[in-house]
């Protein structure tokens, strides 16, 4: 059975939201109907991306920005596109749509 994370509706497009799983915090984020997912957590010094306020800065709808320490990164792949990261990209989940709107993970 999947561990279901979130309804893809409650992803903004173009956006993120932070859920809980098992194995910890995890980044949702989605391009229409591609969902991508990462572990919450900033490689630069292993902080949570999320600002104090529980909420993932995303700056032009491409970016995920750490609330800590401005690194930034790709909306899509993790990859690092500035700041602290050196490089560093977050770490990705696999996940999948189940049905026609639950992602889970794969």
């Amino acid at each position: 059975m999947s561990t279901l994370l979130a309804r893809v509706e409650d992803v903004p497009d173009g956006g993120a939201l932070v859920v809980a799983s098992e194995g910890g915090a995890l980044i949702l984020t989605r391009r229409g109907e591609r969902v991508f997912a990462f572990r919450n957590r900033c490689p630069h010094a292993g902080y949570p991306l999320q600002r104090a306020d529980g909420r993932i800065l995303v700056q032009e709808q491409r970016y995920l920005v750490c609330g800590a320490h401005g690194a930034s990164f790709d909306l899509e792949t993790g990859a690092c596109a500035g700041g602290p990261c050196d490089g560093a990209p977050l770490e990705r989940v696999a996940v999948s749509v189940v049905g026609e709107d639950m992602i889970a993970l794969a």
